[in-house]
């Protein structure tokens, strides 16, 4: 796989960070959080837009909540044909860290339901994914060590699915936190986990259907803000932050031996990761965040999977 290019695609605000890419409609779908700085009293989700015959994105939609740093938002298509989009919310006025994950739907990526309240609160819900027969996502917290899995019933609402997907107390392994998922062509899911404790080591995780029982191997390294597909060609591809020096990668996972190999460095430094991934025929993009050019803004790369 070859990098053909890479894009600053957004800077009109203070601080723009943490993003994901989702095709939805032919088209590129980028969302991200836009905000006063890293941490900040209020965090707006900013929504662009590129058209399959264009080479620009443009902003589509601004998902605003007054009072509330509104972080992480990611995308998925519905197999009914709608955009949901995932992510938290955090109350600073509050005396204690007041967080609350959230889901909205839209019809055309650019008008969205309100926002609605989703999972426990205090359960960071990270990213949404369809598996065999349903959405799935992972919830950390920060304090009970602990992830779950939650899965969306026929209402649209989640419900817990699992508690623990993964602790301190189950497996010996402090802090996991930010994940993705990856259904398998036999049913079988992956999940792809951080931890941010101890050894720190990333962990991959595996479960066939209904999603109950893992199994899971270390990775042998310190990952951050995980993003992973399965190609056409069925590799799976992952783009993580990676560290000593801070950078965004793309690796391929064996998943068999739970490794990654690192085969491109994305322009990046400092302040940077959280990617999200789509592959479209011989193309796969790269959405991803950087401070490497002193302001922190977003980032768009083009890869070609014809070349090596």
């Amino acid at each position: 796989m070859k990098l053909c290019s890479v894009e600053r695609v957004w800077d009109d605000g203070e601080h723009n960070a943490f993003t994901d890419l989702c095709e939805y409609k032919s088209a590129l779908w980028l969302c991200f959080r836009e905000a006063e700085g890293h941490v900040s009293d209020e965090g707006d989700i900013r929504i662009l837009r590129r058209a399959a015959d264009d080479t620009r994105f443009e902003s589509a939609a601004l998902i605003h909540l007054p009072g509330i740093d509104l972080r992480d938002p990611k995308l998925v298509e519905s197999p009914d044909g709608r955009l949901l989009l995932t992510c938290a919310g955090v109350n600073r006025s509050s005396e204690k860290f007041d967080l609350q994950s959230y889901i909205a739907w839209s019809d055309d990526g650019e008008n969205w339901s309100d926002l609605s309240a989703q999972g426990d609160a205090g359960m960071w819900l990270w990213r949404s994914r369809y598996l065999a027969d349903s959405a799935y996502a992972v919830a950390y917290n920060y304090s009970l060590d602990k992830v779950n899995l939650y899965r969306m019933d026929s209402q649209g609402n989640y419900q817990l699915h699992l508690d623990p997907l993964f602790s301190l107390q189950q497996n010996g392994l402090a802090y996991p936190n930010e994940h993705d998922l990856c259904l398998l062509d036999d049913g079988s899911a992956l999940c792809l986990l951080r931890r941010d404790k101890d050894t720190g080591t990333g962990q991959l995780g595996y479960a066939k259907p209904p999603y109950l029982d893992w199994q899971w191997q270390d990775l042998q390294q310190q990952i951050g803000g995980p993003a992973m597909i399965k190609l056409d060609d069925g590799r799976l591809l992952c783009a993580v932050r990676l560290y000593q020096p801070v950078r965004t990668s793309l690796c391929w996972l064996d998943a068999d031996k739970a490794q990654l190999k690192e085969f491109q460095v994305l322009p990046s430094d400092g302040d940077t990761s959280y990617p999200g991934l789509v592959q479209r025929g011989n193309k796969v993009y790269c959405s991803y965040y950087s401070s490497h050019e002193e302001k922190t803004a977003i980032y768009f790369a083009e890869l070609d999977l014809s070349q090596d």
